[in-house]
């Protein structure tokens, strides 16, 4: 198993096949969408996780931007489909506590901005100095650019995120595969 911390990262795709509920056929369009666009303009061509968001409490709590701001569990939102968990070796508790006091205060429950989207495709390099609400990756990659840990976040999409997991030598992987339910914590008799 593998433990989670607040400020831990997390990379996913919707999978129709892998849904307890039944296929979301909308949710599976949009991130086939998500995805083409980021093989379009992603370095490697190999995007595939399609969302990103950030870990709040040991118990996989997490901040995410859905269709609106929010909050949820990723044993209960996620389990059963496939995850990318990495840590940047230089985020503390202080670092992303103070981060997410700023970032949650700023964004709770506002509505997703959507109309932002197409854009990535029409004109990603020009993202980076567009004002408003930030997409899922962009909120997420805004954690390590507050703590002073990255150098941006606008612009950033789910397969920029992986990468970064992956490829820097800043982050490391936690976990690669497909998301375990919740943890079963056993009592003592």
């Amino acid at each position: 198993m593998f433990d989670l911390r607040p400020g831990d990262i997390v990379c996913t795709t919707y999978s129709i096949d892998r849904d307890p509920n039944g296929p979301n056929w909308l949710q599976w369009i949009l991130s086939m969408g998500i995805r083409w666009v980021q093989c379009f303009n992603d370095v490697d061509g190999k995007a595939r996780l399609t969302h990103s968001f950030v870990i709040t409490t040991d118990a996989g709590d997490t901040f995410e931007a859905l269709w609106r701001y929010r909050e949820q569990n990723i044993y209960d939102a996620y389990a059963g489909q496939e995850v990318l968990i990495g840590r940047h070796k230089g985020m503390t508790r202080e670092k992303f506590y103070a981060a997410h006091l700023s970032i949650a205060k700023k964004y709770y429950g506002l509505r997703y901005p959507a109309w932002k989207l197409p854009l990535f495709f029409l004109m990603p390099r020009l993202l980076k100095w567009l004002p408003g609400k930030p997409v899922c990756s962009e909120k997420t990659f805004r954690y390590p650019y507050h703590a002073g840990l990255v150098d941006h976040w606008r612009g950033v999409t789910p397969s920029y995120v992986a990468d970064a997991i992956r490829r820097w030598r800043d982050f490391e992987v936690v976990y690669q595969g497909i998301m375990p339910g919740k943890p079963v914590v056993s009592s003592e008799l």
